[in-house]
Order: C-alpha cells, then structure tokens, then sequence
C-alpha cells in the first residue's frame, strides 16, 4: 500500500510540474539585435534595438527592459547629476499593434506607443539593476501589442560604443505573468568621457568593428 500511495504521489508530482510548465514552455521565442549611429548634427550616439518575439498566443509584451549594469560603477554615470542624466536618454519607440485600437480618448491608433525611462531595479522581474525601460504607458495603454512581432526601441548616449557582442539575457520582455529573458547581439555605451562626438572621426567608430 505504501508503494501504491508513493507511486500515485510521483505520478501527481510529475503531472503537476507538466501543468505549470507548460505556459512557461510555450513562451520559448524572443531575440534582438542593435545598431548604432550618430545622430546628424548633434554629439551623441542613436542605439537603435530590434526586437522580435514569438509567444505563441499566450501572451504579449507589456515592457521591455535593456540590462546596463556595466554602467553601474561608471564615474561618466550619475543618475542624481543632471547634466550626467542625459548619459542615457531613452527615446520614444513604436510597434505595430495587434489589431484596430483606440486611445483613451476615442481615436483610431494603429501603433503601441512605447515610453522610455531609465529605473534602477524592477521588482516585477527580479532585475535588481540600472536599465532602460520602454513601457505601454502613453497613448496606447489600452491596445495590446501582438502575440509575435518586433518592435525598434531607441536610446540616445553620449557613451562610445562598445563593439557588437553578445549579451545572453541582457534583454528582459514583460508578459503578463511571464518575464521572458532574451538574448542580445550589438553595440553597448561605453563608460568613457564626455567628448563630444562630433570630435570623433568616422574612422574611429568602423575601427570598432573590425
């Protein structure tokens, strides 16, 4: 008997952990890639993040959160300074929205509006670290962003690129219950010195990426 209500026990065990792991399973799709550039006629540098995800209908994306905590001891970076707060500026993003949508206000919107911040942890997702945030927070709140697509979420930084790498989990997707992490491959800011970039030739940024 004891060994009947030992294997009954295992069985249940092993069809529970099949039950709650299937909604983590299912959500398995998601990657970015990024690019940097000077903005034309100003001294920083645009990062612009291509995001895609699949979350095979079970959900989509509420915020999306870059890791930068190699800039956590950066002496270039004080959040409490308000000139060295411009060291990171996130930028308003766009993406496609997963159906006809309305704003609070009644009119037609065919894009999620994703508004940018830089936080400090979040506590949703366990990030206890400096990020960059975009939100559905603006005049898209109320539209849903679709189960899989991409999106190209934009920061300005007056920080040098450092070379294209991969960073495995630098990217955080927020889904409902879910905090999916996301691999990332492309340029990061550098901690360095406030030169503007206008002094900096074209030569010096290709140098990067040999």
């Amino acid at each position: 008997m004891k060994l009947v209500r030992r294997m009954c026990a295992g069985v249940l065990a092993i069809l529970l952990s099949a039950v709650f792991a299937l909604p983590a399973m299912a959500i398995v799709a998601c990657g970015a890639t990024g690019e940097v550039s000077i903005a034309q006629g100003e001294d920083y540098y645009e990062y612009a993040i291509t995001v895609n995800w699949d979350f095979n209908e079970n959900g989509s994306p509420d915020r999306f959160m870059l890791n930068l905590d190699h800039l956590v001891d950066c002496p270039f970076y004080n959040p409490d300074d308000p000139i060295q707060q411009l060291y990171i500026i996130p930028i308003e993003s766009y993406s496609e929205t997963a159906g006809q949508c309305t704003t609070a206000t009644g009119e037609p919107i065919d894009q999620i509006q994703w508004l940018g911040g830089v936080a400090m942890e979040d506590p949703d997702c366990w990030l206890p670290t400096l990020h960059v945030s975009w939100e559905n927070s603006g005049l898209s709140l109320d539209c849903d962003p679709p189960t899989a697509g991409s999106a190209v979420l934009v920061f300005h930084s007056y920080g040098m690129p450092i070379s294209d790498q991969m960073y495995y989990g630098a990217l955080m997707i927020k889904a409902g219950d879910f905090c999916i992490e996301c691999d990332y491959f492309g340029p990061m800011p550098d901690c360095n010195t406030w030169a503007p970039t206008e002094e900096k030739h074209w030569g010096l940024i290709k140098a990067l990426y040999r």
